[in-house]
């Protein structure tokens, strides 16, 4: 079970992540609630590594049906995503 509970926590650890994947091109201190992944970086190769990152890091098993490319198109989205599945987990 993961320890990340609050919105700053889960914002913080999704930043980390996507500086990972975009190999520091996308600073963490860059991405906003309404910053578009596709913007910094985010496509669909690296899309499938930030799912395995965010279960990894998130205790969290996410099924194909819960993912749709929507999710990915703000960083408010995909904060709210994580924080709506751990809140069920």
């Amino acid at each position: 079970m993961s320890t990340h509970t609050t919105r700053t926590e889960i914002g913080q650890t999704l930043k980390a992540c996507l500086t990972e994947l975009t190999q520091g091109s996308a600073e963490a201190g860059l991405i906003q609630e309404d910053t578009n992944l596709f913007d910094i970086g985010i496509d669909s190769m690296n899309m499938t590594d930030l799912v395995l990152r965010i279960e990894e890091r998130f205790g969290l098993t996410l099924a194909p049906e819960d993912l749709s490319a929507d999710l990915f198109t703000r960083f408010s989205r995909l904060v709210d995503f994580v924080q709506g599945k751990l809140a069920h987990a």
